[in-house]
């Protein structure tokens, strides 16, 4: 993949997370900017379709079909709105995600963001037990038989190991926090000193079969909100993902965009730079 390529693909996944936290606005503004390949026209239909602006959606639809009548998405969002305005079914927002999109790292985003919530270094909340079974019979199982704490590879650990980040175990994972801040107040383009920081790094990324979630990090600000990310930090997500993935030498769909929740700074201190930043998790693939 060239490198335009490769921007488009984190310019789709960015507009995709904006559309999901809900600014349509700065959605729309960068998918009008892409050009009109079918990937960027149905995710602009859906951000229509969200945001009410049926008539547009279909149009940006029609569009893709004009070039592919046979396009999957395209064609159940034009039913869906036929359907709507005919009055055989309710209006309700048009999930982002409703079928695929073609990018794949547009495709790994929006999958992410229908995965349960987790933490950077924690794992998606496990299923409850069903109420029928007792604590008698659970305490009665051997000991043996008791699940055993999964535990990242020790050959992973040692791989990824670099002198300006932090790992701890996460699951099978591991998780990297890089020990600068990345971003200046407010920005979303990376510090000379934050490029190269995950230039250095990203090299260890090259010939490993991994996924990684890269978790963009805000910082909390008086009155602000405390939880529910921002679109600031995924777009310091999307930035950081573009040098990952050059240094790194891997493909697009290997990365996974999430915003960090702003009360996970991964510093303590009173220094709010070093959490302008982002954050990964690390996985065997």
């Amino acid at each position: 993949m060239n490198a335009i390529a490769h921007a488009r693909d984190v310019d789709l996944a960015r507009a995709a997370e904006l559309a999901r936290a809900g600014d349509h606005d700065a959605a729309q503004r960068i998918l009008e900017g892409l050009g009109r390949a079918p990937a960027t026209l149905d995710l602009l239909a859906r951000v229509h379709a969200q945001r009410g602006d049926l008539a547009a959606a279909r149009a940006a639809w029609a569009e893709v079909l004009s070039g592919d009548p046979a396009h999957v998405s395209a064609l159940a969002g034009t039913r869906l709105i036929d359907d709507i305005t005919a009055g055989r079914r309710r209006a309700h927002p048009v999930p982002v995600a409703l079928i695929g999109g073609s990018a794949a790292l547009v495709a790994v985003a929006l999958a992410a963001v229908l995965l349960p919530a987790s933490s950077p270094d924690g794992e998606p909340p496990a299923a409850q037990e069903p109420a029928t079974q007792s604590p008698a019979i659970r305490s009665s199982v051997p000991a043996a038989t008791q699940p055993v704490a999964a535990t990242p590879d020790p050959e992973l650990l040692a791989s990824l190991a670099a002198p300006e980040v932090r790992l701890t175990p996460a699951g099978t994972g591991v998780r990297v926090v890089f020990a600068r801040g990345m971003f200046g107040p407010d920005s979303t383009a990376l510090s000379q000193e934050g490029r190269e920081q995950l230039q250095r790094w990203g090299r260890l990324l090259r010939g490993k079969r991994v996924r990684v979630t890269v978790f963009g990090h805000g910082v909390v600000v008086p009155g602000g909100p405390v939880t529910g990310g921002s679109a600031t930090a995924v777009a310091r997500a999307a930035a950081a993902v573009e040098v990952l993935a050059a240094a790194g030498e891997q493909p697009p769909a290997v990365f996974v965009l999430r915003s960090a929740e702003q009360s996970d700074a991964p510093h303590t201190g009173a220094d709010p730079a070093p959490n302008r930043t982002v954050t990964l998790r690390v996985d065997p693939w």
